[in-house]
C-alpha cells in the first residue's frame, strides 16, 4: 500500500499485525532477513522500509485477490491524512524543519491519501487534509501541486456545504494563492469568511478575518482592512491566541509605513518579533524580520537592517523555505540599493529571482508601504544597461552562500 515507503510507525497503523497475532517489529525483520523488504537508517530519522515495485506490485495484487484490498486503502489513506492534520501546527514552530522533513518523506503516501479521499468522495477528509497541509506546500516549493490539490478538492460535489473543512481548504487555496496568484486569494478568502460567520467559531472567524483583510489592502482599500483586523484583534484576544494577536498587530503597522513614520514601525515590529521568539514560531518571526529590515532600511540603520535580513534568511534556509528564501532576498536587494550598491542589488533581485523560479511563485510584491516598489528598476537608474543585464544573469546563477556573502561584504565591480 505504501508509496515511497514507510516508518515502523505506519507499518503499525496501516497493515493492522495484531489482527494477524503478529509483532510489526518482527514481522518487518523477517521481512529484511528475506530480502524482501529493504531497511534504510537515515541519519537521525526513524528507520524507513521500501521494497521492489515488482514485489509491491505482487503484494497488492494478492490483497484484491483475497478481498482486503479496499480495507487496508481505506487504513492506509486514513493514516496519512490523520498525519496531514497533525503536522499543521508543526509548520511555523521550533520544530518546523523536522516536521517539514517529514512531510517531504511522506510526500507520496500523502498524495495517495488524498487521491483516495478524492475517489471514495471524502470530502471533509480531503478538505482538512489539504488545508492544514498549505504551508508545507509553500514553504518547500510546491506551489503549484498545492493549488492543484486544493482546486480539485474544492470542486468535488460532496464538498459544497458551508462547513468548516471547506473554510479550511479554502483558506489553504488563499494561502497559496497569496504566493502564486495574489488577486485569485479574494475570492477565496470571501467565501471562507462568510462560512466562519455563519457558523460562528470564535476562533476560526478570527483567523477568516485577518487572511481577508491581507487580501483588502493588497487591493489599496486600508480603510477595511483596518475594520478587519480590528475585529480579528478582538476575537483572538477573547480566545486568547497570542499568536492571532501578534500577527494582527504586525499589520496595523501599515499606516504607520504608508506615512514614513519608520521609527514607529520599527518600535512595533521589534515588540512582535519579542513575542515570536517567546513563543517559538520561527515562520513568523522569519516573516516580520523581512518587514522590520525593510523598515530599518527606511529608517536609515543600515547596519540593523542587514543584519536583520540575514537572521530572517538563515531561518527560511534552515528549514528550506524556498519561498522564504527568496523573500529574504528581495529584502535584501532593496537595502543594497539604498547603500547605493545598485549592481549588487540587481544581483541580489537575481537570486531572489531564481528562488522563485524554484518554489514555482512568490514572493508577492508589498503593499503598504512595505516591500513596496521594485529595487531591480531602481538600481537600473544609475547603471547602464549593459550592466545591470549582466548583474542579473549573474544573480541568477549565484549560489546563496555567494549571495550571502555578497550581502555582507564590500560591494562587487
Amino acid at each position: 500500500m505504501f508509496t515511497g515507503g514507510w516508518t515502523f510507525e505506519s507499518a503499525e497503523a496501516v497493515c493492522d499485525p495484531e489482527g494477524f497475532g503478529l509483532d510489526a517489529l518482527d514481522g518487518l525483520t523477517s521481512l529484511v532477513d528475506k530480502s524482501l523488504i529493504r531497511r534504510m537508517e537515515p541519519p537521525g530519522r526513524p528507520s524507513r522500509f521500501s521494497m521492489l515495485e515488482t514485489i509491491r506490485e505482487f503484494g497488492h495484487e494478492q490483497l484484491e485477490v483475497a478481498g482486503d484490498l479496499e480495507l487496508v486503502l481505506r487504513r492506509h489513506a486514513e493514516h496519512f491524512l490523520g498525519l496531514a492534520e497533525e503536522v499543521e501546527p508543526h509548520l511555523t514552530g521550533e520544530d518546523q524543519g523536522e516536521w517539514l522533513d517529514r512531510c517531504d518523506q511522506e510526500h507520496a503516501n500523502i498524495r495517495a491519501a488524498l487521491r483516495w479521499a478524492i475517489e471514495m468522495g471524502e470530502a471533509g477528509r480531503a478538505q482538512a487534509a489539504a488545508g492544514a497541509l498549505w504551508r508545507f506546500w509553500q514553504q518547500r516549493g510546491h506551489l503549484a501541486e498545492g493549488r492543484r490539490w486544493l482546486q480539485e478538492i474544492l470542486a468535488m460535489p460532496s464538498g459544497q456545504a458551508p462547513t468548516a473543512t471547506r473554510a479550511k481548504a479554502l483558506a489553504g487555496a488563499g494561502g497559496i494563492a497569496w504566493w502564486s496568484d495574489r488577486g485569485a486569494s479574494r475570492a477565496l478568502y470571501d467565501e471562507a469568511l462568510a462560512i466562519e460567520r455563519e457558523l460562528g467559531d470564535p476562533a476560526r472567524l478570527a483567523e477568516a478575518l485577518y487572511n481577508q483583510a491581507f487580501a483588502v489592502a493588497a487591493e489599496q482599500n486600508l480603510n477595511l482592512a483596518a475594520r478587519l483586523l480590528d475585529e480579528s484583534l478582538d476575537l483572538f484576544r477573547q480566545v486568547g491566541d497570542e499568536g492571532g494577536v501578534a500577527r494582527v498587530l504586525t499589520m496595523l503597522v501599515v499606516p504607520d509605513a504608508m506615512a514614513g513614520a519608520w521609527d514607529r514601525v520599527v518600535a512595533k515590529i521589534e515588540e512582535v518579533a519579542a513575542i515570536w521568539r517567546r513563543l517559538g514560531d520561527r515562520l513568523n518571526l522569519a516573516f516580520d524580520l523581512v518587514w522590520l529590515a525593510f523598515a530599518y532600511g527606511r529608517a536609515g540603520r543600515r547596519e540593523d537592517a542587514r543584519s536583520t535580513a540575514l537572521e530572517a534568511l538563515e531561518l527560511f534556509r534552515e528549514v528550506d523555505n524556498a519561498t522564504g528564501i527568496a523573500l529574504a532576498f528581495l529584502d535584501l536587494a532593496f537595502l543594497l540599493t539604498w547603500e547605493g550598491r545598485h549592481e549588487d542589488a540587481i544581483r541580489m533581485a537575481g537570486v531572489s529571482q531564481s528562488h522563485r523560479d524554484r518554489a514555482g511563485g512568490g514572493p508577492t510584491p508589498g503593499f503598504g508601504g512595505m516591500l513596496e516598489g521594485d529595487p531591480v528598476a531602481e538600481a537600473r537608474a544609475y547603471l547602464t544597461e549593459d550592466a545591470a543585464r549582466r548583474a542579473w544573469q549573474e544573480g541568477l546563477t549565484m549560489s546563496v552562500d555567494e549571495a550571502v556573502a555578497l550581502a555582507q561584504g564590500d560591494a562587487v565591480s
